[in-house]
This record gives structure tokens, C-alpha cells and sequence, in this order.
């Protein structure tokens, strides 16, 4: 009996381990279907299916890159702040992370916001699409925010490099029903295994 305790506890912890959010890691990409389609090429939302099983809407940050329908390929996932380091510009990662809050609040509707997040890339598009979209920012951590940066194995790639991609972390909230979930149907099983 005891050892089943122990089995039981072990999964259950395995469980909630595997449901909390990675904040770095790498990730399977793979390319399913966009949104809008405005300033030459699609904008936000972006949907892609994440390591073979959950679909997720990303926001795209590179205007010189281009990905096609269906490819695939690995991606870093990092933070916000990591990603700062990375391109050596943390105040560039935090305004493209504000960018991409404000294109999941507009739901995609408001296209300029993308291309904003092109221009402070990249400089792309020509003009500067609305520079007044950041006039709400102020540098802060973007801790819901995580960055999907394509790494530099080539596999699976069809159509020159992929762009960066910017999505969410799920909200915490989410994650604690989950894991209450859990916890209850382990309660239950321990209950009806003990009687």
C-alpha cells in the first residue's frame, strides 16, 4: 500500500510538472494557418501547432523572413529578458513583448500593430507603419510573454530561415485549476484505493 502511495504521489508531481509553462527549452514548430494578411504578408494571428499536439497563436517578429504553410522546424523558447540579452537590446525585446499584449487585446484586428513590431526589428516596413502604438509602453519585466527564437538546425526548414515568433505563457490561474484538477482526482483514487 505504501508503495503505491509513493507511485501515486510520483505521477501526480510528474503531472503538474509537465502542465507548468517552459520558460526555456526547445520546442517543435510547426506552421498551420494565419489571420489577417496585410502589409504584404500575413500579420497576427499566426497559428501554430507546438510540439506535435497544442495549438497556439503567435505573433511573428521578423519582416525579412518568411515561413510557408505547413513547415516546421526547432525554436528556442525563451523569456522576454533572455531574449533582451540575446540580441543584446533589452528594451527592444520589451517593446516588441508590449506589441504583441496589444495585437492578443485587439485580437489581431489592428494589423499596424504587427507591422510596428516589423519596423522596431527591422526597420520593415517602410514607413514606419504607427510609432503612436507605443506611446502606452513602459519597460517592465513581460513575465507572460515568452519568445520563440528558430535555432540553427536547418531540418525541416522549406523556405529560408524562419521568423522570430513572440507568444503567452498560459495565465496562472489556469495552470492552478489544473493542478487543483489534479490533486482532487488523485484525492479520489487515494480514497477509493484505501477503502
Amino acid at each position: 500500500m505504501k508503495s503505491l502511495k509513493v507511485s501515486s504521489t510520483a505521477l501526480l508531481l510528474l503531472l503538474v510538472a509537465a502542465s507548468l509553462p517552459a520558460v526555456a527549452g526547445t520546442v517543435d514548430l510547426q506552421f498551420n494557418s494565419t489571420g489577417s494578411y496585410s502589409y504584404g504578408y500575413p500579420t497576427y494571428p499566426y497559428n501554430f501547432i507546438v510540439n506535435g499536439t497544442v495549438t497556439e497563436t503567435l505573433m511573428c517578429i521578423g519582416y525579412n523572413e518568411h515561413i510557408t504553410y505547413g513547415e516546421r522546424w526547432q525554436a528556442t523558447e525563451m523569456t522576454v529578458a533572455a531574449y533582451g540579452a540575446l540580441i543584446n537590446n533589452p528594451l527592444k525585446a520589451e517593446q516588441l513583448a508590449y506589441l504583441y499584449t496589444l495585437a492578443v487585446a485587439d485580437g489581431g484586428a489592428n494589423s499596424a500593430i504587427n507591422a510596428e513590431a516589423w519596423f522596431i526589428n527591422e526597420g520593415q516596413p517602410a514607413p514606419e507603419p504607427d510609432a503612436a502604438l507605443l506611446a502606452g509602453f513602459a519597460p517592465g519585466a513581460f513575465a507572460a510573454v515568452r519568445v520563440y527564437v528558430p535555432t540553427t538546425d536547418q531540418t525541416g526548414w522549406t523556405d529560408g530561415v524562419p521568423q522570430t515568433f513572440l507568444g503567452s505563457t498560459p495565465e496562472p490561474g489556469t495552470l492552478l485549476t489544473l493542478g487543483s484538477g489534479i490533486l482532487g482526482l488523485a484525492g479520489l483514487a487515494r480514497k477509493r484505493l484505501c477503502s
